[in-house]
């Protein structure tokens, strides 16, 4: 399938998508994340796998990588002090020399995220180490700088690896597509993409229809994911509600960023799955793919079993396709800036 072609399919994946976000957000949002995503992870880590993840630095899965396991470790940590999944891990390590570490490394997640996209953005912009340890160093001034503010923890912390990943850089990624193809339907595929979330900010929403009954199985497994806390965190960031607010997810408030959440999730995936033939990420061997297939197959087996398990045992492979994907991120923005700035005679074509 062409360039043209898939432009014009994701017009219509994002008509879709913003018709069934309005119709089911949480039921949505809960299928796409635990049937679409594991698929998505997999299949996007081996592709950058393959294209050594578009980093000038042959370290770069190792270095990013080592930053999600210590996130991981130190998020299972804290999970472990509230959940029985994990309080086995929780009171080993609290009863181990190593139990000031977790706490510290508890203390720091927010920062090594940042770091991680700071290190990211390093190793692909130079190959020379004092330039990449100028934005590392820069990197760390942000976090010191900010360590203490909450707008700073909700941004990093939060809405980076969810609403940041799956709606900014998806959007900017559309863009460079379109941009490096000048397609004029690819750049009609943008607009629409706008034009949806103007949509879910303004069409009338009559909450009775997106009810979560206290007993039915979306709703408790809405509650289990954690993702009302992480909606309730978009309306602080966005302004929608303020801190210590009470925030009721079957409010219009509740229901509009639910359609958002289901929205952005689901169409970040499709918008993948759809490019197959433009990106390749099925180009791979097939025991590389027979891999990912079964490690998908596993993981809504356990979804299906556990929501809330199913989370915590993917949260390595949902981050580390986040951060893995930072240096493409990088290369996006730059290189939809750069093109634009042709476009408009900012910036001298090379």
């Amino acid at each position: 399938m062409d360039t043209r072609k898939i432009d014009w399919l994701n017009i219509g994946l994002i008509v879709a998508t913003l018709v069934a976000a309005f119709w089911m957000p949480f039921g949505l949002f809960l299928f796409s994340y635990a049937v679409l995503g594991p698929l998505h992870y997999m299949t996007e880590i081996s592709w950058l796998d393959e294209r050594a993840y578009f980093s000038k630095s042959k370290r770069t899965p190792w270095i990013l990588g080592g930053f999600v396991v210590l996130i991981c470790l130190g998020s299972f940590f804290a999970e472990g002090a509230q959940n029985p999944t994990f309080s086995g891990f929780f009171h080993a390590i609290n009863g181990s020399p190593a139990r000031s570490f977790f706490y510290w490394l508890e203390s720091i997640i927010v920062h090594l995220l940042l770091l991680a996209f700071f290190v990211g953005v390093a190793l692909t912009a130079f190959s020379k180490w004092p330039m990449r340890w100028l934005v590392i160093g820069l990197g760390v001034a942000v976090a010191f700088a900010f360590r203490k503010s909450n707008t700073y923890t909700l941004l990093v912390g939060s809405m980076l690896p969810t609403f940041i990943h799956v709606f900014v850089f998806t959007g900017i990624f559309m863009l460079y597509g379109a941009l490096k193809s000048n397609s004029r339907p690819g750049y009609w595929s943008v607009v629409t993409f706008v034009l949806a979330i103007l949509a879910i900010m303004y069409w009338p929403i009559n909450t009775q229809m997106h009810y979560l009954a206290d007993e039915s199985a979306v709703s408790q497994r809405f509650t289990e994911s954690g993702f009302q806390h992480v909606i309730y965190q978009l309306g602080l960031v966005l302004g929608l509600t303020s801190q210590g607010a009470v925030f009721v997810v079957n409010s219009e408030l509740g229901v509009r960023l639910g359609v958002f959440l289901g929205f952005a999730y689901t169409y970040h995936y499709l918008n993948w799955f759809s490019k197959t033939s433009v990106i390749g990420w099925h180009q791979v061997s097939r025991r590389k793919l027979a891999g990912v297939l079964v490690i998908w197959v596993f993981s809504v087996g356990l979804y299906l079993y556990d929501y809330r398990l199913g989370l915590l045992a993917l949260l390595f492979l949902s981050l580390l396709h986040v951060v893995y994907e930072f240096p493409l991120n990088y290369i996006s923005v730059r290189g939809s800036v750069q093109m634009i700035g042709q476009k408009f005679g900012l910036r001298r074509a090379d």
